[in-house]
């Protein structure tokens, strides 16, 4: 690739708008174009890059015996069900054809898997085998600001293994999670392993592959002692703070004038944020339901899907509340008639207080099971620096992460719901035990650049550069240098090296940047000491340049190749 005839763009400036350090360097490269919030272009550069991650994705599942199909996007909305659970209910694209036919643009493909599979699947003597396929998937995302990490149309590689009994399963599972070490090791990611949600899938268990970072979407849970590590919405909570027991008081009602958060309750009562219980009316599918937490704690909406069964969780708008006969700020369980739902901690709580459900009142010296009853207890709260590890009881950090892969063992769920059965050696029926693998190629391009770049740009690792060398002509007016570099830049390019070559008329020192903001590893500069037989070569991960002789520097640059992969 030679940059005068190419579609070669760099910004001087950063966006402003982009949050991230990955859709802000890769705008500022060149390599994405935003169209819209979540939605980017991939210039021929960006997705040169794109396509090597997909390759090495491609490679390794072809080595664990893989085998590669693509399906549409564009499907019936029967494909999904569209009953009120499904995972995805909120996060599809719907669409209505010609025919006023109900179409959906696919969040995910399990259901597709599954059915193509059912073409096959009739014997125990069909299985095992694995599915994948690289393709474009879509989801209305909550939260769309995170670069490459949170779009709306995203790549993705998902893989699918089929296994007559858990066993094999267990085998599956286990190979895929190998293959994906050695992709993230491929790809020069530092990926960590975490235990993760398996209830978003209703599978049997799952783990996902993180990439610790400041500024990641997701939350990480790790323990500061032993070697336990989740993320934050799956970890069960056990509190390091004891309440004192104290006399039990009778409950009274107390005038608490513009106090509504817990802090504000807190600050004028002069009392522990630890004594207030924090009450919260959701709807669940149409029907009122309350959740009380203690103090400063943060409802896990997983944990209360999972409690619940439901992912139609709504929460009620203030006019709403007083029509019910409460108000902002003010919710309390005393004489509710609707669903109490409390966290664990509640339990042992004793003289707390409690919303009045009157406007500028709260009770105080409230007990549960005394002056208000509970319907369940359960684990709802988020995993807090109250809160320590559930292995070992000693103390956690929250740290932030970005996920790039999760696997999952489904077993039989998906293909019970959808008939994917066969017949056994004894001419029983039994139902598919399937394993699912999700690798977010996007994702792992934004990981990637997250975790490799400095001051002046992108280092891309060798495996995933767009190019892995590129020749800078100092002076294009000078023909022997130009000349030179031209062989030099076909030599390398016969070898399989790819390599581009910079032959604008701009100066030196923008074309230095400008290579170094879009992180090619191998920078070789042909200028004044080509009259030496000697150019120069830097690599992006160095700041020391060196003089190579002309007649070794196809052997240097192989050498680094070969050390470096």
């Amino acid at each position: 690739m030679n940059l005068v005839n190419s579609f070669f763009i760099t910004r001087k400036e950063k966006p402003k708008e982009e949050k991230l350090i990955n859709a802000s360097l890769l705008i500022q490269s060149g390599m994405i174009i935003k169209n819209d919030v979540g939605i980017y272009t991939y210039t021929p550069m960006g997705l040169k890059v794109l396509n090597n991650i997909s390759n090495i994705i491609r490679n390794e599942m072809n080595n664990n015996y893989a085998q590669e199909v693509l399906m549409p996007s564009l499907v019936s909305s029967e494909t999904f069900g569209m009953n009120k659970n499904n995972i995805f209910d909120t996060e599809m694209y719907r669409v209505i054809d010609r025919n006023n036919k109900d179409l959906v643009l696919c969040p995910s493909h399990a259901e597709l898997f599954v059915n193509l599979a059912k073409n096959k699947v009739k014997s125990y003597k069909d299985l095992h085998f694995t599915l994948f396929q690289i393709s474009n998937k879509y989801r209305d995302e909550l939260h769309p600001e995170f670069g490459l990490i949170r779009k709306k149309e995203f790549y993705m590689a998902d893989a699918y293994s089929f296994d007559s009994n858990e066993s094999g399963l267990d085998i599956s599972y286990d190979k895929m999670f190998q293959t994906f070490n050695r992709i993230f090791d491929k790809l020069g990611i530092n990926a960590t392993v975490v235990d993760a949600n398996a209830d978003e899938e209703n599978g049997l268990s799952s783990e996902e592959f993180q990439v610790i970072t400041p500024y990641g979407d997701n939350e990480v849970v790790r323990c500061t002692n032993c070697t336990f590590t989740a993320n934050r919405e799956t970890v069960v909570c056990k509190n390091i703070t004891k309440l004192d027991a104290e006399r039990v008081s009778k409950m009274k009602l107390v005038k608490t004038p513009n106090s509504k958060t817990v802090k504000e309750v807190s600050d004028y009562l002069k009392i522990h944020t630890d004594k207030i219980i924090k009450s919260l009316i959701i709807k669940v599918d149409d029907i009122y339901k309350m959740i009380l937490l203690r103090g400063e704690s943060q409802l896990n909406i997983y944990k209360l899907r999972k409690l619940v069964g439901s992912k139609r969780i709504e929460i009620p708008s203030e006019d709403e509340l007083e029509k019910i006969g409460t108000y902002a700020g003010y919710i309390g369980p005393i004489d509710t008639t609707m669903e109490v739902l409390a966290d664990n901690e509640v339990k042992y709580m004793i003289d707390g207080v409690c919303g009045a459900n009157k406007k500028d009142y709260h009770y105080m010296n409230v007990i549960p099971g005394r002056d208000f009853r509970v319907n369940k207890y359960y684990d709802l709260k988020l995993f807090d620096d109250n809160s320590v590890c559930p292995r070992c009881k000693n103390k956690c950090e929250i740290i932030k992460g970005i996920e790039i892969g999760q696997i999952f063992k489904l077993g039989n769920k998906y293909s019970q719901e959808y008939g994917l059965k066969y017949t056994d050696e004894a001419n029983y029926v039994n139902y598919v035990q399937m394993g699912s693998y999700n690798i977010g190629i996007d994702r792992c391009l934004g990981a990637i650049v997250e975790q490799n770049y400095d001051e002046k740009g992108i280092i891309w690792p060798l495996s995933v550069a767009p190019f892995k060398v590129c020749i800078v002509i100092a002076n294009v007016n000078d023909q022997f240098s130009f000349r030179y570099a031209y062989k030099l830049y076909d030599k390398l390019n016969s070898m399989g090296i790819e390599t581009l070559i910079d032959d604008r008329k701009e100066t030196i020192g923008t074309k230095f940047a400008d290579m170094d903001l879009i992180g090619i590893p191998i920078r070789i500069t042909v200028g004044y000491k080509l009259k030496d037989n000697e150019v120069e070569l830097k690599l992006r991960t160095e700041e020391e340049t060196r003089f190579i002789s002309t007649s070794n520097i196809i052997n240097e640059v192989v050498d680094i190749i070969e050390y470096n992969n």
